[in-house]
């Protein structure tokens, strides 16, 4: 439990987010959470301590540049598809062709698959349905489609372009 204390720390700062309030009592809470969770997933946290090696300062600040590039890329998408939304929503003819696609993923981790299909459900309007047996195809549901290849490109150019790069 001891190796995880800055996990712990993580925890609790992200449950002080949560409940907005940042002060003693709720990081007490919310530590007292967190090592709960580490204890709950102590075997899966114990197994990956043996590939663990000393980050470098300057493979640290690369790995914190990609996660914040990232992190700016996917808040675009969301302020972008949130304006889309609305213009659907406050058209007067609300004019709207929802539909299925198949989207072939470059990402091959599992970790990656994740990341990816997430960001794409919490971005207004689009929603990952289903992934294919063989983990290459991502089943999406959007609102609307005006041209598929379009938002193909557009899920490859942005979202997966970032997600391959940090978690393969």
């Amino acid at each position: 439990m001891r190796d995880h204390i800055v996990l712990n720390i993580v925890l609790a700062i992200i449950w002080c987010l949560l409940q907005q309030k940042f002060d003693l009592p709720e990081f007490v809470i919310g530590s007292v959470f967190g090592a709960g969770i580490i204890y709950l997933h102590r075997t899966v946290l114990d197994d990956q301590k043996a590939e663990r090696r000393i980050l470098s300062l300057k493979e640290y600040v690369v790995i914190v540049a990609k996660w914040l590039r990232y992190l700016f890329v996917f808040l675009f998408e969301v302020v972008k598809a949130n304006v889309d939304v609305v213009k659907i929503v406050l058209s007067p003819t609300l004019e709207m062709r929802p539909g299925i696609i198949a989207y072939k993923m470059d990402v091959k981790t599992d970790a990656g698959i994740t990341l990816l299909a997430n960001s794409i459900t919490l971005t207004p309007g689009t929603l990952s349905v289903d992934i294919s047996e063989d983990k290459k195809t991502l089943y999406i549901h959007a609102l609307h489609i005006e041209d598929a290849g379009v938002l193909k490109e557009s899920i490859r150019n942005s979202l997966e372009k970032y997600t391959k790069e940090l978690l393969g």
